[in-house]
């Protein structure tokens, strides 16, 4: 693989290239900035419509694979929102596809919900007066709010009959009220 480019990003080589260093033997010794960096740039590659649909794809998990290493926390809030953001995003424009991790709607469904991080009656007690919260509870009724708007761009596929569906329906329900 080649030397970085200087301003700390990663790598200019080709995508199989990079494609390896999530999981490559230096993987540990990127800074946050890098792992940035290959992440707006998997994004940006992703959304490119004069590629490939395979291509793009793959730029997508790509995105995601750069994560772990933009948010080094243990799956954090910011973590699954910017996940779900990508996911959603191959879901709409690739269609969802349940052998594939990236596409598969069901578990994004469940990861989402997984991460609320509190209960919605919780949520929906605390979204009443938001104003008046500390700054800690503010942001993560904000988290909450931005893990259930990342789901937009495929809420007609969410529709499924299912208990998760109608958990989620409740969730969105709630949306408008966060700060």
């Amino acid at each position: 693989m080649s030397h970085d480019d200087g301003r700390g990003g990663p790598p200019r080589t080709s995508l199989e290239d990079l494609e390896r260093m999530p999981v490559g033997p230096d993987a540990g010794s990127y800074s946050l900035e890098a792992w940035e960096h290959l992440r707006d740039l998997a994004v940006g590659r992703m959304q490119r419509g004069d590629l490939p649909a395979g291509t793009r794809i793959r730029w997508g998990r790509l995105a995601l694979a750069a994560l772990p290493g933009k948010y080094p926390e243990e799956r954090s809030q910011r973590l699954v929102i910017d996940s779900a953001r990508v996911r959603a995003y191959l879901i709409r424009e690739f269609g969802p596809d349940a052998t594939d991790p990236a596409r598969d709607l069901a578990a994004l469904r469940a990861d989402v919900l997984r991460n609320l991080g509190m209960p919605r009656e919780t949520a929906a007690r605390l979204a009443d007066g938001w104003q008046s919260l500390p700054r800690e509870q503010m942001l993560r009724l904000r988290r909450i709010k931005n893990m259930l708007s990342a789901l937009h761009p495929v809420l007609p596929l969410l529709e499924d009959g299912t208990p998760a569906a109608a958990d989620l329906r409740a969730w969105l329900e709630l949306v408008p009220r966060l700060p």
